[in-house]
């Protein structure tokens, strides 16, 4: 090749590019504007929708023919409608529509329900799973209001909550009588339950202390190993040491004022309501002198004999319709506990101490 061949052909890779001077681009003004991509992904949607529905006219007209059979879905939301909350992943559009509809008190047809929106989370194991809420819209406010009488009950296993659909408040809370209402009155002396089996008297006298001096630590243990039963009752010297400790929360120091909730002290409380990973129960403990009274007081023994009057002198006990029969004896080998002397027999106090109980078994000799 000569040097002027080699010449022109470097020239012409050089000017493949575009010269921008020389190119000319043609633009039709009149031409109509393209569609674009979300108007093609709804003409494509509209296609589909309508050949399915050409292909199932006759299940069209079986669906016209009864409204009530399936609620009507409508693509705008109307102005009465519900959210429902905690619901099951696998709860359907279905269930929804057969738990409003199936109470026999509060009733909800199904042409009432408009439009059902169940948001759709990520599938798990092939399946298809809900994100655990959804709206369900109706035709007029007084399904509003029956539609909120189902909140609290079971739907799949679990408690649903169910609100107005413009109302962003929280779950309400829930009547705790048993709380709000305790069973014994305020005293020093608390029981506390759902102990680990392993916690000992220092482990519950450090944890309780931070609300003030202990008096005495009960633990109730098992005999044999001597480990914690699960339950204890903690004696204090003040009451409002008990009223911290049943409040759930103390702050360390001796101090008896409470430091106030807003201040920034409160970040240094110590939570009194879990120990060794488990929740405790707490209540109020009754007064030993009135507990022993109850169990072994003359209203025990009065109780024991029904509504009659026991005597101590045995003999004749007085029943309802003033009819007398013999009081009946009781054998103190047999009951660990003497009731005419209202004291323990000798082998419960034995047993109770740890005492060695001389063994009172018959040996038998074969000829």
């Amino acid at each position: 090749m000569s040097s002027t061949e080699l010449e022109i052909a470097t020239s012409k890779s050089i000017n493949r590019k575009r010269n921008a001077e020389t190119a000319e681009i043609e633009i039709d003004v009149e031409a109509p504007e393209p569609p674009s991509k979300k108007a093609l992904r709804k003409t494509k949607k509209a296609k589909v929708s309508n050949g399915s529905k050409s292909s199932s006219g006759a299940k069209k007209e079986t669906s016209s023919t009864e409204p009530q059979d399936a609620p009507h879905k409508d693509s705008t939301r109307s102005g009465y409608g519900i959210w429902v909350g905690n619901l099951s992943f696998g709860t359907t559009k279905d269930d929804l529509v057969s738990f409003l509809t199936s109470s026999s008190t509060n009733v909800i047809r199904r042409n009432q329900i408009t439009r059902i929106h169940l948001p759709q989370g990520l599938p798990k194991f092939g399946r298809a799973q809900n994100k655990g809420f959804a709206y369900v819209d109706f035709s007029d406010q007084q399904c509003i209001d029956t539609a909120l009488k189902f909140t609290e009950s079971l739907l799949g296993g679990r408690r649903v909550l169910i609100k107005n659909a413009k109302n962003f408040d929280g779950r309400p809370e829930q009547k705790r009588d048993s709380v709000e209402k305790q069973s014994q009155p305020p005293s020093k002396r608390i029981f506390v339950g759902n102990l680990d089996f392993t916690t000992t008297v220092e482990d519950l006298e450090a944890h309780f202390g931070v609300c003030g001096p202990i008096a005495h630590t009960h633990l109730a243990t098992f005999e044999d190993s001597g480990k914690c039963k699960g339950f204890a009752w903690i004696d204090f010297e003040q009451l409002v040491s008990a009223g911290k400790a049943m409040r759930g929360w103390a702050t360390p120091g001796n101090s008896a004022e409470e430091a106030p909730t807003n201040s920034k002290s409160s970040k240094s409380r110590v939570l009194l309501h879990r120990l060794h990973g488990r929740k405790l129960r707490m209540e109020y403990a009754e007064d030993k002198a009135t507990r022993y009274e109850k169990r072994f007081g003359k209203t025990a023994k009065k109780a024991a004999a029904g509504d009659g009057e026991s005597r101590e002198d045995g003999g004749i006990v007085k029943v309802d319709g003033g009819q007398e029969k013999p009081k009946p004896i009781h054998d103190n080998k047999n009951t660990n506990l003497n009731k005419s002397q209202g004291k323990y027999s000798e082998e419960t106090v034995q047993r109770l101490t740890g005492a060695i109980i001389e063994s009172k078994g018959q040996r038998t000799v074969f000829a």
